[in-house]
């Protein structure tokens, strides 16, 4: 069963050497990590007041960033320990993000263009792709997903 807390400081080590690993296949392909991910530090770019720690069964499986206004949220990041990817967790972890919230009308997150896993994965939570970005530092394009509840 997934569960979320709170993320504090002190979870902060576990949960990037987490997203790094989660994150290595896009660094390979791409030349650079998420830009939530700031490596000179070793820390994260958004607020921790945004973060959630991801747990299965009360294990550490990863982490997330939500950032809910309003009637609109953002999900800046998602990230499972490749140990704990396949396994169905991803739906789960989406559905409980969209139920904390339930105010959230709009949810929008973005994700590599080339990724097309992840944008079949998404489209099948209804989500439906909205736009393009490009990652000034990689010239990396994403696609910009949306879904209204």
């Amino acid at each position: 069963m997934i569960t979320f807390r709170k993320m504090k400081k002190q979870d902060v080590p576990v949960l990037y050497d987490i997203a790094l690993r989660a994150f290595q296949p896009d660094y390979e392909k791409y030349g650079v990590y998420p830009p939530l991910l700031k490596t000179e530090k070793k820390r994260f770019l958004p607020p921790l007041i945004f973060g959630k720690v991801i747990l299965a069964d009360d294990k550490e499986i990863g982490g997330a960033f939500v950032v809910p206004l309003r009637k609109k949220g953002e999900i800046g990041a998602i990230f499972i320990d490749p140990d704990h990817q396949k396994k169905g967790y991803g739906r789960q972890i989406m559905l409980a993000i969209e139920k904390q919230y339930p105010k959230v009308k709009r949810w929008k997150l973005d994700t590599p263009s080339e990724n097309f896993h992840l944008h079949h994965f998404y489209e099948s939570l209804g989500y439906k792709k909205t736009g393009e970005i490009k990652d000034p530092r990689s010239e990396m394009i994403g696609f910009v997903y949306e879904k209204t509840i």
